[in-house]
Formats: structure tokens, C-alpha cells, sequence
């Protein structure tokens, strides 16, 4: 069995892992690299493989940056079959439409400066027929714990990564040999989603690393800060902005907001859900409570609900969107996209950083070379939309919403595995090798930081 390590390889993005076995070609995986301008020139790179060959793509979730290169890898000629849990299924055909939308519009953006110019456009990566096209091939959604067959000597079975809903950690038994893949694991005693199931055992383990150098704050303390945020800049008659990602962290912010109405610890302001793609994807999540842990059955076993209470409002169009900054101030935004690379986050922060009396709270990773990641660090200005942007805002950070297991929850659930041969992906420099050490002092195995297209043999 041979693996490459086309992605999130001593990077945060771009999941894609090639396995080799028993005649096939099997992606891990095949998302979007994002960050840094170097990291995201290599999506339009070819692919260090041909995707006619490749057979499966098992996909653990369907965040962009593991999902959102099907569409190319279609384009360039893949014909075989993505398999993957129903949620994901269901929330990757609403995630990759957005993604084609989103590039058509970039490249026309492009497009208009380098005729100005009079140089040549770079096309969109791909186009809403493309994504179209990936569509197609997603065959079987196979639920937790159901083991099932690829071809003859090769099985997988599908366990509960408890990072977003419907996320995967995707077990492949092939040549005697079992290969776990954690997909991106989940941080523990969080709302809606259950906790990462226990990981059977295993010979060779591909782990995450996104925050492997550090520990997360708990919920509970997380909880207090997002109440703290709210009631000081509501309080202020600022407007309190929540960069989030479409997928879980939109959905978990909700439910907290939710609970504070609920028990009346919400001052009076309205609450903008401003995201068309998280506004879907939020009416996906309605449709598979069955992966709901206990409490959120319970909570949305009646109505009103953390998707449907009065001061909730959802805005589809950008002239909903528009209208919310002439608004009297006091609101709530919660708008994608979670790195403030894009999306309708941008225009409110630039309504907004540069006001003393506002907020920005950031509840998920920044990765290097986001404008959240600026801000995050401290700048005092940045650009936006081409604009310096005094910073003047009051500014959170607040690690115990995210979706990514801390230090402890990995080392534990690696343990549990017993792994012979451990490589290290998703994840940047410090936390990689800060990881490493840690397993190595905690658990006393060598761990091998995966490099971007090695190829090794196990």
C-alpha cells in the first residue's frame, strides 16, 4: 500500500491523500487549498496524479477545504464514485454550488482589472456547470458504523469525527492492514454534535494537527465570553459581528444565542443570519436530527428553536444585506466567511471595524494569511476591499466553539488506536511539530510530519 500526501500537508488546507492498494486509486479527501496566495496557487496546479485513474473518493465532511476540488478533479476527467455519510452528501452539493458561484464571480472581478490593463483573464477555476457535473458522482451515503465493500479485500467503515455534522473518521482495511484516516476531529462537549467516536485500532493513522500544540478553553468558559461580548456591545449600542463558517460554527452559535433568549440573558437586538450558505445549510441540519447528540434532540424537539426564535432573522438577498448597516446599531451579524476572506463579512467589516463602540468576536481558526488572521494578531489597520481599515473595534477570540479537537482530545483518541506507523497532516508548522513532541513524550511512538507529494510505503 502506498500513500501521497497531495494536501493539508505541512498545510491547514487543501485535504487530499492518495492511497494505493489492491489495484485501486483511493482519495482522502480533495479540498481547496485556502490562506496564504502560494498555498492557493496550488489549486491551480494539475493534480499530482491523473484523476481518470482514481476509483473512490471517500470524503470525511464537507467543509470547502476537503470537498472543494471534486468539481476540478471531475473537470479533468474523474469518473468514479465519492462516497460518504448522508449528511455530508447533502451539505456538499449546497457547499460546492456556493464554491463555483463564488469563483465565477472572482474570476469576473479579475477579469474587468486585467482587460483594464489590457492583460489576459484567468478563467474560474471551475463554473456552477462544473459543480453541476461533481454532483453526479455521489453515489452511496453510507451512515456511521455500516462497513462496506469497495472491491473484493478492500472495506470501509465510516465512525462519527464529531467535528461538524456528518463528519467521518473513515476506516480502510486493505492487504491485511488497517489505514485510519481521522478527517478532522471534533472538540468534546459541544452542542448539537456528539463527541468523536472511539477510534478502533489501527496499523497506520493519518491525524489531523490543526491545534496539536495547544489546549482549548472549555465550552463553559467559551459560553461565558460570547454573553460578555453580546451584553458589552449590544450594551454600547455597537454592532457585535461573528465571522462563521457556514457549516457547524453558524449552527452552534445559534444554539447558544438561542439558550440565552430562552432563559432571558439576550438584551434586545436582532440577531442577522446574513449568509445565503449558511442559511441552507442550516435547513440541511433540520433534516437530520438523528445525528444530533442527546441534548440537541431534545432542544429541537420543540418550537421555537435555535433556527426558528423571534429576534432571528434571516437575510438572503445583498439587498437584505445592505439594508441591515442602515439600521439603527445594537444588532447582531453573524456572516461568512469564518476567515473574513470573502463573503458578506467583508462589507460589514468595513461598516464596522473602524467603530470604538462595535465588536468582533472570532470563534473558529484563522488560518496565515487570512485578513481574521490579521486582525486576530492585532493589526491596527488592515486592508479591506482594497481600502485601509483603522482596527478600532473591540476584538474576541474565543477557541472553545471550535470544531477541531486541542492537544488532549487528540493525543487520547490516538492512543486508543495502537497505531504502528503515525503521519501527521492538517496542520501548520507549530502546531505539527509541537504535536510530534507531544506524542512522543505522552505516548512514546514516533510520529512522522507528512510532507506535500512524499510518497511512502506501508
Amino acid at each position: 500500500m502506498k500513500i501521497t500526501f497531495c494536501g493539508a500537508a505541512e498545510t491547514v488546507t487543501g485535504s487530499c491523500h492518495l492511497v494505493e492498494t489492491n489495484g485501486l486509486k483511493i482519495l482522502l479527501d480533495c479540498g481547496l487549498f485556502q490562506g496564504r496566495h502560494e498555498v492557493e496557487e496550488r489549486n491551480w496546479a494539475d493534480f499530482p496524479f491523473d484523476p481518470a485513474t482514481i476509483d473512490y473518493v471517500l470524503l470525511s465532511h464537507a467543509h470547502l477545504d476537503h470537498v472543494g476540488r471534486i468539481p476540478l478533479l471531475v473537470k479533468k476527467g474523474f469518473q468514479g464514485e465519492v462516497i460518504t455519510t448522508p449528511p455530508t452528501a447533502a451539505i456538499a452539493k449546497v457547499i460546492l454550488m456556493d464554491s463555483a458561484h463564488l469563483q465565477e464571480e472572482e474570476a469576473a472581478y479579475h477579469a474587468r482589472k486585467a482587460q483594464r490593463r489590457g492583460e489576459e483573464a484567468r478563467p474560474p477555476l471551475y463554473d456552477v456547470g462544473d459543480a453541476l457535473d461533481a454532483l453526479e458522482v455521489f453515489h452511496r451515503h453510507i451512515p456511521y458504523e455500516k462497513p462496506f465493500a469497495l472491491e473484493d479485500g478492500v472495506e470501509v467503515v465510516f465512525h462519527d469525527a464529531g467535528h461538524v455534522l456528518g463528519s467521518a473518521t473513515v476506516e480502510l482495511h486493505t492487504e491485511g492492514k488497517t489505514l485510519l484516516f481521522s478527517g478532522d476531529l471534533g472538540n468534546r462537549h459541544r452542542p448539537i454534535v456528539r463527541d468523536p467516536a472511539t477510534p478502533p485500532d489501527a496499523d497506520v493513522v493519518l491525524i489531523e494537527s490543526t491545534y496539536g500544540n495547544r489546549t482549548h478553553r472549555t465550552i463553559d468558559d467559551s459560553v461565558t465570553e460570547l454573553k460578555d461580548a453580546v451584553h458589552t456591545v449590544i450594551g454600547r449600542g455597537g454592532n457585535l459581528l461573528i465571522p462563521s463558517f457556514a457549516l457547524e460554527r453558524t449552527q452552534e452559535i445559534l444554539y447558544e444565542l438561542f439558550l440565552m433568549w430562552q432563559h432571558k440573558e439576550l438584551p434586545s437586538c436582532k440577531i442577522f443570519l446574513d449568509s445565503p450558505l449558511a442559511i441552507a445549510t442550516t435547513r440541511i441540519f433540520a433534516k437530520f436530527p438523528g445525528y444530533f447528540d442527546d441534548e440537541g434532540k431534545k432542544v429541537f424537539a420543540h418550537n421555537p428553536d435555535p433556527f426558528n426564535f423571534p429576534p432571528l432573522r434571516y437575510t438572503q438577498t445583498t439587498e437584505e444585506s445592505k439594508r441591515i448597516n442602515n439600521l439603527p446599531e445594537g444588532n447582531i451579524i453573524i456572516a461568512g466567511s469564518g476567515m473574513c476572506t470573502g463573503g458578506r463579512i467583508v462589507h460589514h467589516l468595513r461598516h464596522n471595524l473602524w467603530r470604538e463602540e462595535s465588536g468582533v468576536i472570532f470563534v473558529g481558526y484563522q488560518a496565515q494569511g487570512t485578513l481574521g488572521r490579521q486582525i486576530v494578531e492585532g493589526a491596527e489597520q488592515v486592508h479591506v476591499l482594497g481600502e485601509p481599515v483603522a482596527v478600532r473595534a473591540q476584538i474576541w477570540t474565543v477557541n472553545g466553539f471550535s470544531a477541531h479537537a486541542d492537544q488532549p482530545i487528540l493525543l487520547d483518541w490516538l492512543a486508543h488506536t495502537n497505531a504502528g506507523q503515525i503521519f501527521l497532516v492538517h496542520g501548520e508548522e507549530e502546531s505539527l511539530v509541537g504535536f510530534q513532541e507531544a506524542i512522543q513524550q505522552k505516548i512514546g511512538k514516533k510520529a512522522n510530519i507528512a510532507k506535500w507529494q512524499q510518497t511512502v510505503e506501508v
